[in-house]
């Protein structure tokens, strides 16, 4: 997906709010600089070829390089898969004696990225998952996904799951769990970011979780999205991989993956609209929880 007319304010306001949360009390001219340099950047890219998300890959390195940290966010990161962690337990025992155990353990993948862990609302989290219906998903292709992954098991194909933040990656081992009792043929790979970037996952906090020990975790590219030309030898083998399915979570690889020809395999986004281009593309409500097949639009 190019750069839309609602990404470009957004992105000068995620450096100031970058900023203000790793170091409230930051100078306002330190703030200004790097959004200079985000002006700067812009004006020198063909917009009509660059998504938000490459142009986010720039914006976070400008915090990074100003604060002088490889990872400015990595303390949040720790907090949300501690959090995540401590509830784990509780989330497992309701997916498995669930009535449907795939649909609960999408729920659960869903809500992971709805909830903000920071503030600890552990019990909304539980009351949540307890009363997710098919109706909670405002654009619900679950059946379909349901059929793929049969099929796809018959055949002893793949499953890649992009991931997205952490604490929700958590909930995506539980995912992957689930997938794997009911399909055993499955092959089932979980990408994470090659680098630091914002708070999304990286094969760091996909091993402090534990995710490496139940499934095959790779690197995909140092962006908060999918950008094939910088991606690592090994993402793009079981992406072009043709006989498989793609799970992709969040809105950033969504808008990767949007418009981009995938004639090769089925493709699933899995995410929160979070902003009013989601709005408009999906015709949703910022909040909607939306799990869709792609197609020629999308």
């Amino acid at each position: 997906m190019r750069l839309e007319p609602e990404c470009i304010g957004c992105l000068f306001n995620q450096i100031l709010r970058a900023f203000k949360m790793i170091k409230p009390d930051i100078a306002s001219d330190v703030v200004i600089s790097a959004q200079k340099k985000l002006m700067e950047f812009l004006t020198n890219v063909d917009i009509n070829k660059t998504s938000a998300p490459i142009v986010g890959k720039f914006a976070y390195n400008l915090v990074a390089e100003t604060l002088s940290l490889e990872d400015p966010y990595q303390h949040l990161k720790d907090e949300y898969n501690q959090l995540a962690l401590e509830l784990y337990d509780e989330v497992k025992a309701i997916v498995d004696s669930a009535k449907d155990p795939l649909f609960e353990a999408i729920a659960v993948a869903a809500l992971g990225n709805t909830i903000d862990f920071a503030a600890q609302h552990q019990m909304d989290l539980i009351g949540d998952i307890k009363n997710f219906s098919l109706q909670s998903l405002k654009i619900n292709d679950y059946n379909e996904f349901k059929k793929s992954l049969e099929l796809i098991n018959r055949n002893k194909g793949q499953l890649l799951i992009l991931a997205d933040n952490c604490g929700e990656i958590v909930f995506d081992k539980l995912l992957v769990e689930t997938i794997k009792s009911l399909y055993p043929s499955l092959d089932i790979i979980v990408a994470v970011r090659s680098k630091p970037i914002i708070n999304d996952a990286t094969l760091k906090d996909a091993e402090s979780i534990g995710l490496t020990d139940i499934v095959k975790v790779i690197e995909s590219c140092p962006v908060p999205g999918i950008d094939l030309p910088s991606a690592t030898e090994e993402f793009k083998k079981y992406f072009h991989e043709k006989n498989g399915i793609i799970l992709s979570k969040g809105q950033g690889n969504f808008e990767c993956l949007f418009g981009m020809p995938m004639s090769n395999k089925e493709v699933y986004y899995l995410l929160k609209a979070k902003c009013v281009l989601m709005e408009r593309i999906f015709k949703v409500s910022i909040g909607d929880l939306i799990f869709k097949k792609k197609n020629s639009n999308f």
